[in-house]
């Protein structure tokens, strides 16, 4: 399974996805907001900065499934991460998910 497939594969499955983005997305906007008004960002580019907080954030988690799976085929992966229940564990990891103070 290749990364954008995985990174597909979680947005479709996993509960938890919409969580993060919400919060990535309150966090990019309140630390937009304390910009000056002339570089504030535009919403397109908060929108990109928060996709690239979520890909980011599961590179470790394909990385380590990836030396565990040993094979592209996307049914090994799925059944792989059904039978160790990952999404259960990262939904856990994505209810005390913060992305800390705004500066």
């Amino acid at each position: 399974m290749t990364y954008k497939e995985f990174l597909n594969y979680l947005e479709e499955n996993f509960d938890g996805y919409m969580v993060f983005m919400e919060k990535a997305t309150e966090f990019q906007e309140t630390k937009n907001q304390k910009r000056p008004a002339k570089s504030r960002w535009k919403e397109a580019k908060v929108q990109k900065a928060v996709r690239e907080m979520w890909t980011k954030a599961m590179q470790p988690l394909y990385d380590n499934l990836k030396r565990e799976i040993k094979s592209g085929i996307p049914y090994k992966w799925i059944e792989y991460i059904e039978q160790h229940e990952v999404l259960e564990g990262l939904r856990d990891a994505m209810a005390d998910l913060s992305f800390g103070d705004v500066d």
